[in-house]
This record gives C-alpha cells, structure tokens and sequence, in this order.
C-alpha cells in the first residue's frame, strides 16, 4: 500500500482540489482531527472522489496502531531473551513471544486440553495422566 511515483503525482494534484472542495463544503467546517475528517470523507461521499487523500489519511490513522504493535514486540523480546535464554532457536523465540503477546488468549487456555492435544500427537515415554 506504499505510494508510488505516479500516486505521488496523483495525490499532488488531489491536494489542491481537495482544499478547495471542502473549504467549500459546509459539512467539513468544524472537523477537530484527522479521525473526524475522515469519517466526514465517508459521509459525504469523497472518498471516492479524493482516493489518494483519503488513502493516505488512512495510513497516518493506523500509524500509531503499528508503531506500538512493533514496540511491544520488541519489549517482549527483551524480557523474553535474556542473558539465560540467549542461545535459543528463532521458532522457540517466535513461539514464546506469541505467548507473551497473547498472554490474554494464553490464559484462556486450560493445562488439561493442551496435554490433550498433545497426547494425541502420539506415544511417549511418559504418560501426562
């Protein structure tokens, strides 16, 4: 969903348009924040109009959704890999990061149905019962 060369000229030419379509524009005269102006875009049918404005206010909106999403996983990965667990594998990491993350849905999930699943999987030395 990155901007191209040609969106890039697209939306260059959008802006100006734009400004003047909704300076114009009653419904747009007391948007506080670019959630507002965005949900006022929907309304009033612009979006379609104004694809790229509208697709690059999109992105700015989940901007600090992603940022933190990335924050936390690298926090994770600092508690989760310490100078004990230094040299474990990638997919171990990957797994008990997940676990971390989701601790929530982790909890969720009872010892029983998991030894379960696992038993399932096939014969062991030792018996979970």
């Amino acid at each position: 969903m990155d901007f191209l060369a040609f969106d890039m000229v697209a939306l260059d030419m959008e802006c100006g348009y734009f400004l003047a379509d909704v300076q114009r524009d009653d419904r747009f005269v007391c948007t506080a924040s670019l959630s507002d102006l965005c949900r006022r875009l929907i309304e009033s049918r612009k979006a379609a109009f104004f694809p790229m404005i509208y697709r690059l206010i999109c992105l700015v909106l989940t901007l600090p959704v992603s940022t933190a999403t990335t924050e936390r996983a690298f926090s994770s990965m600092n508690i989760l890999k310490n100078k004990l667990r230094n040299k474990m594998e990638d997919d171990f990491l990957d797994d008990l990061m997940v676990l971390y993350i989701e601790k929530e849905l982790a909890d969720s999930i009872e010892n029983d149905s998991v030894i379960e699943e696992f038993e399932k999987l096939g014969r062991r030395r030792v018996d979970f019962a």
